[in-house]
């Protein structure tokens, strides 16, 4: 197995084997590490988590931090919860470092990671290397000091966003977006580490006809939430104008069917529920067309602008014709017409989405031709084999 050169106490908000992007990109990059060389430090029950999937749990020690005292869970009338939780966090912060620091000092560990989907874990993993004098390292997955729906959680993380990026050793983005918005801002180097994608080294050869016969599929594979609706709107819409009822969108989420309907996103569309991520590639495969989405109107502009959807190595492994449909100024935009390897539609216009459905679904030289810039694309910037050796040099590999 890979060692580092230094023991490595990793604080996330949730860990393998739940199914949750951040989970999963902690298991591709740490699975072949030496088990000894990192801890895991979690709020969560990880006892609990996953979903039954073959990805399984990584066997270096697990620590559940225990809930701070200062944790107050109030309803939402009036919006107290909110307020009293925002008026806690010194306190909660503190503590957590606290807890940290504990185990840090007992594991003997020479630094510490923090990512960045709790709003404390990045301010108490940085407290807690100050205190105990070890190497931080910032893991952001989304824009840190825009990523929160609550005012009072916002300041607080614009406030120590530059103070802890600027005293992180490294910080690691998911994109070359985000990487130049902190550049920016705030005069550092972030390392960018793509989400690392399972499967890049089994790709097949050659690019494969449609596979379904009945009906032209459009497959979507993850969560829908705000930062979606919009897009699928749209494609329901673009469905409609096309009138053609051998088009369907299939959904393959977790979310219950009646809250995506209660969303505005029905009609054409195939629920199929949960899908394990083993599951994944072969329906992802199957697809006529795959799509990628992001909301043209949302309460999180700057999140969606710096946005690295886990699926994105995955559609472009599957060797099947990508459809975007996300603004044009967003990452994920810029990514796929920079590399040629998928159709972007980046106007908030339903009519256009449809006509450049009709011209996708009509043009095998085309579906082609995007699917092997996408095979490109996946081995080259989303393999599981660089995005490890990336993260290795990170922690200086000896």
């Amino acid at each position: 197995m890979k060692r580092f050169s230094k023991k490595v106490a990793i604080v996330s908000h949730i860990l393998p084997p739940a199914t949750a992007g951040t989970a999963m990109r902690l298991y591709r990059l740490l699975r072949d590490i030496h088990p000894d060389d990192y801890c895991l430090l979690t709020c969560r029950d990880y006892e609990s988590e996953g979903g039954g999937d073959s990805h399984g749990r990584l066997p270096a020690k697990h620590y559940r931090l225990p809930s701070e005292v200062w944790q107050i869970r109030l309803p939402t009338v009036f919006g107290l919860a909110s307020f009293f939780n925002a008026i806690t966090l010194l306190p909660r912060i503190y503590q957590r470092s606290r807890n940290i620091t504990r185990i840090v000092k007992d594991e003997r560990c020479n630094a510490i990671m923090a990512f960045s989907g709790d709003l404390i874990d990045l301010p108490a993993g940085y407290l807690a290397s100050l205190k105990c004098r070890v190497a931080f390292y910032a893991e952001i997955d989304d824009y840190y000091s825009y990523q929160w729906p609550s005012f009072l959680s916002r300041c607080f993380a614009k406030f120590v966003e530059p103070i802890i990026l600027k005293g992180a050793v490294r910080v690691v983005v998911l994109n070359d977006f985000l990487r130049d918005e902190y550049q920016r801002r705030y005069h550092i180097n972030p390392i960018v580490i793509y989400n690392p994608c399972e499967y890049s080294s089994g790709l097949q050869e050659d690019f494969q006809e449609t596979l379904s016969r009945s009906e032209i599929a459009i497959v979507y594979t993850g969560s829908i939430y705000h930062a979606h609706y919009d897009a699928f709107k749209n494609l329901i819409y673009a469905l409609r104008l096309i009138g053609r009822s051998d088009i369907k969108l299939h959904l393959y989420t977790a979310q219950p069917h009646k809250s995506i309907e209660q969303s505005g996103i029905y009609g054409p569309v195939v629920f199929h529920g949960y899908l394990p991520p083993s599951k994944i590639p072969e329906v992802q495969a199957r697809a006529d067309v795959l799509f990628l989405p992001l909301a043209f109107k949302s309460r999180i502009p700057e999140v969606i602008k710096t946005s690295a959807p886990f699926k994105m190595g995955e559609y472009l492994s599957s060797g099947r014709p990508i459809l975007v449909h996300a603004p044009a100024d967003c990452f994920l935009s810029w990514y796929f017409r920079t590399n040629q390897c998928g159709i972007v539609v980046d106007k908030n216009d339903p009519k256009l989405l449809a006509e450049e459905i009709n011209r996708l679904i009509s043009d095998r030289e085309l579906q082609r031709k995007l699917s092997e810039k996408a095979r490109e694309a996946a081995v080259r910037d989303f393999s599981i084999d660089k995005m490890q050796a990336n993260f290795l040099g990170l922690l200086k590999l000896v």
